[in-house]
């Protein structure tokens, strides 16, 4: 039952990871040259896991199906202007975050509250999405949102969610990453 946990809980490297360390106690320097990594995020892949682990929820919600209908209703929303469609998609404690990368514009620090990230994408709506084509795409597994001005993918929204809502949404916009991801979609 623990192993089945662990699997649910943790993305592929994190159980690398995890398993490395607790099962065989290797040290987070051999385990980030086994896996690839560097000795710094190796730790912090580390400390995520024992985190997730930790934690009494499941990481994703059972259904697949069901995470792809949400992320598709927050996107009509979005598309539409439907501030009030939105609004009801989001968890009292949502969290946003958003990778810039230093290059463009992002929030500096997670919005955290259905409240804030509301006022977050109510402004975001009026200024970034005009002129662009959201589409749903496929990342890491899950359902995304990926945003378009023309060839040129200008942001991917991922989700984490929860009883039908969303509770973690991460935004890229780091053009350095988005070029690379760019070219994986045009190939899907």
């Amino acid at each position: 039952m623990a192993m089945l946990v662990l699997l649910e809980r943790l993305t592929p490297t994190e159980r690398a990871v995890y398993v490395l360390r607790e099962a065989f106690a290797y040290g987070h320097r051999e385990i980030a040259e086994a896996l690839d990594l560097t000795e710094a995020n190796c730790r912090q892949v580390y400390r995520r896991a024992v985190r997730r682990v930790e934690e009494r929820r499941a990481r994703f919600e059972s259904s697949p199906e069901r995470q792809e209908e949400l992320v598709r209703s927050f996107l009509t929303a979005a598309r539409d202007g439907d501030l009030g469609g939105l609004e009801k998609l989001l968890a009292a404690d949502v969290v946003w975050s958003s990778d810039g990368g230093g290059k463009v514009t992002a929030a500096r620090r997670p919005i955290e509250g259905r409240d804030k990230v509301f006022r977050f994408l109510a402004g975001a709506s009026r200024t970034f999405l005009s002129g662009v084509d959201l589409t749903a795409v496929e990342i890491n597994g899950s359902t995304a949102v990926a945003a378009w001005a023309g060839d040129t993918l200008t942001s991917v929204v991922a989700f984490e969610l929860r009883d039908g809502l969303v509770t973690h949404a991460w935004a890229v916009v780091n053009p350095d990453k988005l070029e690379f991801v760019g070219r994986q979609l045009a190939r899907a």
